[in-house]
């Protein structure tokens, strides 16, 4: 199964193929008795000193002084390897936000987002045999930015030459054919809590652009035809466009902007034959695609990226389809050398670099997903628990997410799933451009760790 953390509100995940995996994934333990034990949990909260007892493999499982009548053991040694690796591409086809700009970050290095879409009609326009626009403008409506927005970017909108299909999948690394020549260029900065003054009104933070009024032109002269009767027949004439700011080119600098495409629209104003002012606009809300490209030449990822065997006292995840952590417990089985345990509670705490740029604010939640044998991805068991149980979900200091994998990490000692390891992956990760850097299983001062509460059993 692959997992494609691609979505408008949260993600897309593609059904899995093995046989009904929700009976799987509520296999009871085959250690029949584990749940009797999970009470223990709330003891451990009244232990007033409780010693982490060393990793099984070096001196063997330790019982907690003054816990023999419990029977209940504690680690948060365990080995933890990490390693920073390409994520996969995301599904970005008719998202609800839609990302746009560019960022060169001084330790992730260049990023970019741009965008293609259709143009859609909002009914067959008449335009009443008025052949010549005032002006053509593209609005995009901000639901939010990230990076920094003091910069002044450039953007271009070019017509697109390829055809775009609606109720087609495309991915983050889908790039269309278009004309090289611009219908429009802007420079702007990201400002998504400015209102602006549009004809004397006052509207919500947007970003204007003004096209070619020979494109308007153009399209008004197609009055009464058959390219503007249909949204089908406009679209194999004017097949979309494709918007893109120019790189960002200074270490430091650089902004992704979040557009709402199902407000966003591109509008005609014009005068009637009795010199009312009028408009016409289509929207944006038809088919869509955000496209992603990174760039982490020079970087400490891209050493990563390249050794497997990298050891690096961090790890890295970010967004857009760009990077994601695997993360593996290599000596976990050594738990039942001397016999079969009850896992009462395990916690997986990650724990994001101090001093976090303003500029680049870590993300307000991760995921975990398990890998199998052949490389696919999974949720761990847990995550089907309700009232965020799971977990992931930054934490009151800013700097951690926790996540719980008590079910998870019992079934990989009963042996009834592979302990291929986990990815650690951005949450919503087609839909924001937010990176963390956090302590990998070296790092002395914010280690990741595995903190196993255990009981053996008789």
């Amino acid at each position: 199964m692959k997992i494609n953390f691609a979505a408008g509100q949260a993600f897309r995940i593609f059904r899995k193929t093995t046989n009904n995996p929700k009976q799987n994934f509520n296999t009871i333990s085959s250690t029949l008795s584990w749940r009797k034990y999970f009470f223990l949990v709330s003891i451990i909260a009244g232990i007033a000193l409780v010693p982490a007892c060393k990793d099984p493999e070096e001196i063997g499982l330790g019982i907690i002084p003054g816990s023999d009548t419990l029977g209940l053991s504690l680690s948060d040694t365990s080995t933890i390897y990490t390693r920073t690796v390409l994520e996969d591409t995301l599904r970005t086809d008719e998202l609800s936000v839609e990302l746009l700009g560019s960022v060169y970050d001084p330790v992730f290095g260049k990023h970019q987002a741009a965008i293609y879409a259709h143009t859609v009609l909002a009914g067959v326009p008449n335009f009443n045999g008025v052949t010549h626009a005032d002006s053509l403008v593209l609005t995009l409506f901000y639901s939010g930015a990230y990076g920094d927005t003091s910069l002044t970017q450039t953007v271009n909108v070019y017509r697109m030459t390829e055809d775009m299909e609606f109720d087609s999948v495309y991915y983050s690394n889908k790039n269309f054919s278009y004309d090289a020549v611009p219908l429009g260029t802007q420079n702007f900065k990201a400002w998504p809590n400015h209102t602006v003054v549009v004809g004397g009104d006052t509207q919500s933070a947007q970003l204007r652009i003004p096209l070619s009024l020979a494109l308007a032109d153009s399209i008004m002269a197609l009055s009464g035809g058959t390219e503007l009767s249909t949204s089908d027949n406009w679209n194999a004439y004017f097949k979309g466009l494709y918007i893109k700011t120019d790189e960002a080119t200074v270490s430091g600098t650089g902004c992704i902007a979040y557009f709402n495409f199902l407000t966003s629209k591109m509008t005609l104003y014009y005068h009637g034959t009795d010199t009312v002012a009028r408009t016409y606009s289509f929207t944006l809300a038809g088919a869509r695609v955000n496209s992603f490209s990174h760039d982490y030449t020079g970087t400490d990822i891209a050493a990563q990226i390249a050794d497997s065997n990298a050891v690096d006292s961090l790890a890295y995840l970010q967004s857009m389809a760009g990077v994601k952590t695997k993360i593996s417990f290599p000596f976990l089985k050594h738990f039942t050398d001397s016999g079969s345990i009850v896992v009462n509670k395990a916690e997986l705490t990650i724990t994001a670099q101090a001093g976090t740029p303003l500029d680049y604010p870590v993300p307000s939640r991760i995921l975990v997903v398990a890998l199998d044998s052949v490389g696919g991805t999974y949720f761990p068991i847990d995550y089907y628990e309700t009232g965020g149980y799971f977990g992931g979900s930054i934490n009151a200091d800013g700097r951690t997410y926790t996540f719980n994998l008590t079910r998870h990490i019992q079934r990989i000692l009963d042996g009834q799933v592979s302990n291929d390891g986990l990815y650690a992956v951005v949450f919503g990760s087609a839909v924001q451009a937010n990176r963390l850097i956090m302590g990998s299983g070296k790092n002395a001062d914010y280690r990741m760790k595995l903190k196993l509460y255990y009981t053996h059993l008789p």
